[in-house]
């Protein structure tokens, strides 16, 4: 090693022994910066470190597990969102499970939907399209559910990919195209 290597030792190692004074979780320093909390809650009966979420990518779709690790339960979900240009989400839904292990769509829109109003699945060959009640709204999101029964496990052996629409409390339309192909890949891929 050259002196002048040498002479840079202290001083990188000086720079990281200052790095890494601030632990993560401290509040702002006063330059204004902070770290970033995870963006994954952490239920508040369990300590950090206690909790794991894994993300897998898929065909539309990304398959979320949540475990606690000191129970090992896993809880699994598989997600579609469906943004605007500007980023925003106009429409996502969920396959998940009840307790009991019932499959149900959970169906999110923008905040700006009518909170009366239904969401409308129209699927290729169907004469009539699916509405969903909203369950209810909040300034960030609108739910629905959707227990999945014969005619959405068809359309999901179909691939099918349906319009989504709802009323938005402007008086306007938001129509959007999902699909469900890949769905089934990302399920198997939960045992």
């Amino acid at each position: 090693m050259s002196k002048g290597m040498l002479s840079s030792v202290p001083v990188f190692m000086a720079c990281l022994l200052l790095s890494s004074s601030h632990a993560a979780g401290q509040e702002a320093t006063p330059s204004g910066y902070r770290i970033k909390p995870s963006e994954v809650v952490v239920p508040p009966d369990l300590k950090l470190g206690d909790y794991q979420r894994t993300i897998r990518p898929f065909e539309n779709w990304t398959l979320i597990c949540d475990e606690n690790l000191k129970v090992r339960q896993r809880v699994c979900n598989v997600t579609q969102i469906i943004e605007n240009q500007a980023g925003q989400v106009a429409f996502s839904w969920s396959l998940a499970a009840t307790k009991g292990g019932s499959p149900y769509m959970i169906l999110r829109t923008a905040p700006v939907a009518r909170s009366d109003g239904l969401v409308s699945l129209r699927f290729d060959g169907l004469k009539d399209p699916v509405q969903i009640k909203l369950d209810g709204c909040s300034t960030v999101v609108c739910v629905g559910m959707l227990p999945v029964g014969p005619m959405m496990r068809e359309q999901i052996s179909k691939n099918a990919a349906p319009t989504i629409s709802y009323p938005t409390t402007d008086g306007n339309t938001i129509s959007v195209t999902a699909t469900l192909k890949g769905l089934s890949t990302a399920v198997k891929a939960i045992n």
